[in-house]
């Protein structure tokens, strides 16, 4: 039926269609207050698609139809609107407008003036992002908006950086924003940073209650570049980059190794493994001492990008063609990704009220691993679990004659492991109509298919391992196979009707959106499910002083039981613009006051970003219940509230913004909730709605901006901080939550939503006499070990001793960021970095073997725990004693608990601009930057934005040489 409504509205926008009035041409110029001409101005017939740009010289033509309006926008100034009646020629002057409120702000499916908003939307600087050598767009989040916060843990080619959260976590279920990209919904990782025209952050229930299904946790809104009519252009960036890891482990050499193998063997009643001779060699460099690390790092990992767009147009519409290829080397030749990406943007004029916008897009990635390693982390865990006395190779006349240890050698798995590489393919098509009945009312279209295929294969030919003496030891035999992804194709269509209209002989503006929506995706595992949308929204600004916004949507999505699939999510924005009362408008002329804006916002907002399916029964193949249906499972929910200030003062030199945000999250979705278990079933579980969450926090930013003789500069920062705490875990307030996959997780009242649940520690035992005297202690305890304190009294050590001892969260996140430039050199730096944050030191990042919870003594322990270990002589050290096997200190406890606070300097470039090159080229630049290169820590492990680990590809430090070119 819907379909039958978009094909009618496509036979509408046909019939509607008129080219009416004798053509004629407008001339002009539009030059500064200074009488300077501006180039690039963008001249817009009102009411329609048709425009230009003016040239070096400040002029233009354009022709017109009729009683047509002309509108005059430039970035920096403030717009004109000139009619064209009775005269053919017009000349503009524009002022200049350092905070531009009258720029328009994507703010869903439409557009308004940012003086016109009530609401907390945020725009990304664009310009301190393409001018960086930037691999995933995930990466431009760091320290560049409040609110938003980007842990980057890893730097491994082909992978995502890490996971965007705007305004905290409060959900189970995957909590990353909405990507829409040009009114589509996709990834991040995919787009290439060079392709992007604007970036819009909703961070309020007022702003993405339009995107009510998933705005919840926050809406991203990307605009990809598209061609200007007028105006033919080559646009040209290319950079190439090495990287250094910056988190590499400080391994114990072999003499260490031996000691501390030995006492902790000693320690524990066993037989020692290694004699003082044994030491005394390693200690003149006369024994095995092997840096596994050092040899599978075996080149310098580095990377090149290159991008180019070919844009222009004219009468009959505009184009942008944009090409992208990304190639990444890791630290050996199997290591690496290559990313290729094409787009075609175009705005196709069919008549003079009348544009199809037509994208198409296709993306390829490519991963290279090594077939031991798929996930990218396998090789370095290898190597973190060998330790330096076993060598790589055997000392015999066969060459490289490999030693396995345990089936193990890193080394080997390189050069004889085999690869695996994986493709990922995007293509998306993109069809977006729209109709001007007039300049204030139009119709629009979208109609939009996405397709992602995946596919994977992997190699190892035959190897023959052998000992010392030549005799067969292991065969490492052929192995070959491919294998095609779950593919996954999405259509949405979409209608809307769009107002816009001055009131009150241009006291008021009036904006007002009206549409519906369907989506599909389905998948070739034959999961399919359907979501169907209505949805409305009015902005009121009266006599420019007092905006009211309103939204309403109603989603029906088909992964909830039937009878609760459809949910209805309403907002509601007040703003005062205090500066445009009378009684301030003495601070207004004075400068002291250019802008003060009050807001306030209410509103309900959904999240379905769940699996389909959870509500139905899953039976086994034995007949077995395994999920019990609930017929009752719906929407997750979330209240929130926000009040905001945004201040401009000083001649609109410094800007200044304030927010207090308060989120309410219910009906929470846990898919799996385990119940108690029927006949025959070991593990039963549902999908419910269940629990709430509280999310509250400010932010503040500020940046001052201003010229001295030939020297612009501006200095800015940001600070804002989020406390998540669950409300209540069950179905009442007391109700405590066990999460069975993860002991170390538990939630109740006042807890945060995840949190470190384990023991408080009270010293180490010191002696066997002070062991046996205390009965509150965990199986097979030793001197040396923790000492837990039992919170009940009970003297027992068990689950019920555990207690909240924080939450992995950044808080008190900030950034500051400079600019400078003179003449043609421009300087920039971002440092970005959080205040509070407790990190977890597990396994062999805190621990001194592996606990793979059989052998436990694999691996060698970092220098920094050696230094640092309990023994008789150090009784008060910062680690337990060394051990092997079993042991009680391998639980979670405050021991194990460290300050991950940093100071991170996120980019530091300096570049160099040539104006013109001859006749076509405009602008040559170059630039070099250090991304990533300094950080300021008290870490205790080795990269303070992820928790420990047993291993994972290096974080990188990148220093890149680039240029970009522009040809018109």
């Amino acid at each position: 039926m819907f379909k039958g409504r978009i094909f009618l509205l496509v036979l509408m926008f046909l019939s509607l269609l008129d080219v009416y009035g004798q053509q004629r041409t407008i001339t002009g110029t539009v030059t500064d207050e200074a009488g300077e001409p501006i180039p690039s101005v963008l001249v817009l017939i009102k009411g329609s698609t048709v425009g230009t740009t003016t040239d070096l010289d400040g002029s233009y033509e354009i022709a017109v139809s009729g009683k047509a309006t002309l509108i005059f926008n430039m970035i920096g100034f403030q717009g004109k609107e000139i009619s064209t009646e009775g005269t053919n020629e017009i000349s503009v002057t524009l002022q200049e407008d350092s905070m531009d409120l009258n720029e328009v702000v994507v703010v869903g499916f439409s557009e308004v003036e940012r003086q016109h908003l009530a609401s907390s939307v945020e725009e990304l600087d664009m310009d301190l992002i393409k001018s960086r050598p930037i691999f995933k767009l995930e990466e431009a989040f760091s320290g560049t908006i409040p609110g938003v916060t980007l842990m980057q843990g890893t730097n491994l080619p082909g992978s995502v950086p890490g996971t965007i959260s705007i305004r905290g976590i409060s959900t189970l279920q995957n909590a990353s924003p909405l990507v829409i990209i040009d009114g589509m919904e996709q990834s991040l990782t995919d787009i290439d940073p060079n392709q992007v025209k604007n970036i819009t952050v909703l961070k309020d229930a007022a702003s993405a209650a339009l995107y009510g299904s998933r705005g919840a946790n926050g809406v991203i809104i990307i605009e990809t570049e598209r061609g200007t009519t007028g105006q033919f252009r080559v646009n040209l960036h290319s950079w190439a980059a090495l990287h250094n890891p910056i988190d590499l482990p400080d391994f114990v050499g072999s003499a260490d190794y031996m000691r501390l193998n030995n006492e902790a063997r000693g320690h524990q009643g066993q037989s020692l493994l290694f004699s003082e001779e044994d030491i005394s060699a390693a200690e003149s460099g006369n024994y095995t001492n092997t840096d596994w690390l050092g040899a599978v790092m075996q080149r310098q990992s580095y990377s090149n990008n290159t991008s180019a767009s070919i844009s222009g147009g004219g009468g009959v519409g505009t184009f942008n063609l944009m090409l992208g290829y990304l190639d990444e080397n890791g630290m050996n030749q199997l290591e690496g990704s290559q990313k290729f990406s094409a787009r075609f943007n175009t705005n196709i004029n069919i008549a003079d009220k009348f544009v199809l916008q037509a994208d198409f897009y296709a993306h390829r990635l490519q991963v290279d691993r090594l077939n031991a390693n798929t996930n990218g982390h396998g090789l370095y865990q290898q190597a973190w679990r060998m330790n330096p006395t076993q060598p790589i190779f055997y000392d015999s006349e066969l060459e490289n004659n490999y030693i396995l240890h345990n089936n193990i050698n890193p080394l080997a798995s390189i050069n004889h492991g085999g690869s695996w590489n994986a493709l990922h393919d995007r293509s998306t098509i993109n069809l977006r109509p729209k109709y001007f009945i007039n300049d204030k009312l139009s119709l629009e279209g979208n109609v939009s298919y996405l397709i992602n295929k995946s596919a994977e294969k992997y190699k190892r030919l035959t190897h023959k391992f052998f000992d010392g003496d030549g005799k067969p030891v292991e065969i490492w035999g052929n192995s070959v196979g491919a294998s095609q992804g779950v593919s996954q194709s999405q259509i949405t269509a979409r209608a809307m009707i769009n107002y816009e209209n001055d009131l009150r002989n241009g006291q008021d503006k009036i904006y007002l959106l009206g549409g519906t929506e369907i989506m599909n995706n389905t998948y070739t595992d034959y999961r399919e499910f359907s979501k169907s949308s209505f949805f409305a929204k009015v902005n009121y600004s009266f006599d420019n002083r007092y905006l009211l916004e309103g939204t309403a949507r109603a989603d029906g999505s088909s992964k909830f039981a039937p009878g609760n699939r459809w949910g209805f999510f309403p907002s509601g924005a007040f703003a005062w613009n205090i500066h445009n009362e009378s009684f301030m408008s003495g601070l207004v002329s004075s400068g002291a006051i250019n802008n003060l804006k009050f807001r306030a916002s209410f509103g309900l907002i959904g999240n379905e970003n769940v699996a389909p399916y959870l509500w139905q029964e899953v039976v086994n193949t034995w007949g077995w219940t395994m999920r019990v249906p609930n017929p009752d499972f719906s929407w997750e929910k979330q209240r929130q509230s926000n009040f905001g200030i945004d201040l401009t003062t000083l001649n609109n030199k410094l800007n200044l913004t304030a927010e207090y945000y308060h989120k309410y999250s219910y009906d929470l979705i846990y898919s799996d909730f385990p119940v108690p278990p029927l006949t025959g079933s070991y593990y039963l579980t549902s999908s419910v709605n269940i629990g709430e969450v509280e999310n509250k926090g400010f932010e503040f930013s500020a940046n001052y901006a201003d010229r001295v003789g030939e020297v612009n500069y501006s200095i800015g920062g940001m600070l804002f901080d989020n406390q998540n705490r669950v409300l209540k875990a069950g179905y009442s307030r007391s109700d405590t939550l066990i999460f069975k996959n993860n002991q170390d997780m538990i939630w109740y009242e006042g807890i945060a939503i995840d949190n470190y649940f384990g023991y408080e520690s009270d010293g180490y035992f010191q002696t066997w006499e002070e062991v046996d005297g205390m009965e509150a202690k965990l199986p097979n305890t030793y001197p040396g070990d923790i000492r837990y304190v039992d919170q009940n009294g009970d003297g027992v050590i068990n689950d019920e001793d555990k207690i909240n001892l924080g939450d992995p969260f950044p808080h008190m996140n900030y950034s500051v960021n400079f600019n400078l430039s003179f003449r043609r050199w421009d300087f920039s730096f971002l440092g970005q970095g959080v205040g509070k944050r407790l990190g977890r030191l597990n396994g062999l990042e805190g621990y001194p073997v592996l606990m793979d919870g059989v052998n436990n003594n694999l691996g060698a322990p970092r220098e920094y725990y050696m230094e640092n270990r309990w023994t008789p002589e150090t009784p008060n050290s910062r680690f337990p004693r060394v051990w092997t096997g079993t042991s009680p200190n391998a639980v979670l406890s405050d021991v194990w608990l460290s300050n991950a606070a940093f100071f991170r300097v996120k980019m530091l470039q300096v570049g160099y601009t040539i104006p013109r090159i001859g006749n076509n080229i405009k602008s040559v630049r170059l630039y070099f930057n250090a991304q990533d290169a300094i950080t300021i820590t008290k870490w205790e492990g080795l990269e303070p934005e992820r928790d420990g680990g047993n291993g994972s590809y290096p974080r990188m430090g990148t220093f890149s040489l680039g240029v970009k070119a522009t040809i018109n």
